[in-house]
């Protein structure tokens, strides 16, 4: 079975933003924005969910029913898959494969409730399981429930001890007991673990980040980088390296993604990695390239629209603030950027 099931990046930036340095919660920020003259407000990313998605690794499935859905869930039939657990649930209701199976494809789906009530049920029936308990963990994480997902964490790291995801959900949850020094110690411990996981570094260096120690969580961001196999992993570690202000690897770290996958987001992306490190023709032409490329992705406009402006084109960002407004209108920047349309008009008018 797969061991490792971590929160989404998103959750993870907000959650140890506000607890990794102790005290009160500070606003959901990570380090220092893009140097983006005139250009405030929050970046496109994270480029990707780089949650794990559920597949399994294989095992030795209960029954013909567990292993008939392990196959659907893994070809992306959730209602395939939840028919199958069930089925055999009602055979064995004790069944620990066919409970933290049917969780994972619950939570996946977005019935979380019921993916908590069945990775218990796992545990229940079999309280070694530990993929039950760093899911039940991570579920605990996502929804800010620190003392739960530390009472699961511990509980299962007397019986697997050397289970690097226990070990990162432990960190995860002193995190959000504001227990810094305790957090790193298990970060350590879960890097020291699993050394050729990048996700386990990218998620530590989130936190090193929350917590100011800017430099650190570059270098962490560096040694996840060459591990990472997936696209999704690689353009994670490029955004975090932009928060952490490491522009110089911010950049390359984009030109590898954008090698592999040139779409409007990768390059919207480089190009607040260029614009921090004062490449303002490169961000330009980055951008220009993004809407042209994808005419529908909103914030490469409004990243666009503000490199206009800064150039004193303003009637050409207009119509790209203009775009946002139009692709995206309850958006994050949408407010942002019917204000300046309105500036940059006027600033049109005067010329």
């Amino acid at each position: 079975m797969k061991k490792l099931l971590l929160p989404s990046t998103v959750l993870l930036l907000a959650l140890l933003a506000a607890t990794a340095c102790g005290g009160s919660s500070p606003p959901p920020a990570q380090g220092p924005k893009p140097a983006e003259t005139g250009a405030a407000g929050p970046p496109p990313g994270p480029v990707a969910d780089t949650r794990p998605a559920p597949k399994e690794e294989a095992a030795p499935p209960s029954s013909e029913e567990v292993a008939r859905g392990m196959k659907a869930l893994d070809s992306g039939d959730s209602a395939g898959a939840k028919t199958a657990f069930e089925a055999a649930l009602k055979k064995n209701p004790k069944d620990a494969d066919a409970n933290f199976y049917l969780g994972v494809t619950l939570e996946k789906t977005g019935d979380k409730a019921g993916a908590e009530k069945r990775y218990k049920e796992a545990l229940a029936a079999r309280p070694d399981l530990d993929s039950a308990a760093v899911n039940l963990g991570a579920l605990y994480i996502d929804g800010g429930r620190a003392d739960e997902a530390l009472l699961v964490t511990r509980q299962a790291l007397q019986k697997q001890p050397k289970n690097p995801a226990l070990h990162t959900n432990l960190a995860l949850g002193l995190a959000a007991k504001n227990d810094a020094a305790g957090a790193s110690r298990a970060f350590e411990e879960a890097v020291k673990l699993a050394p050729n996981d990048p996700m386990i570094k990218v998620t530590y260096a989130q936190f090193l980040g929350a917590g100011k120690h800017l430099e650190e969580a570059a270098a962490m961001l560096r040694a996840a980088r060459p591990l990472a196999k997936e696209l999704g992993v690689l353009a994670a570690i490029g955004h975090e390296l932009r928060l952490v202000g490491a522009f110089s690897d911010c950049v390359p770290t984009f030109d590898k993604a954008i090698e592999a996958k040139d779409a409007a987001e990768l390059r919207t992306e480089r190009a607040l990695c260029k614009v921090g490190a004062k490449d303002d023709a490169g961000a330009l032409e980055d951008l220009q390239t993004a809407v042209k490329k994808e005419p529908n992705y909103a914030p490469a406009h409004f990243y666009l629209a503000n490199r206009l402006a800064q150039g004193g084109k303003f009637a050409d960002a207009v119509k790209e603030y203009d775009a946002y407004i139009r692709l995206a209108p309850k958006g994050d920047l949408a407010k942002q950027a019917q204000e300046r349309a309105k500036l940059a008009r006027e600033k049109a008018k005067k010329k």
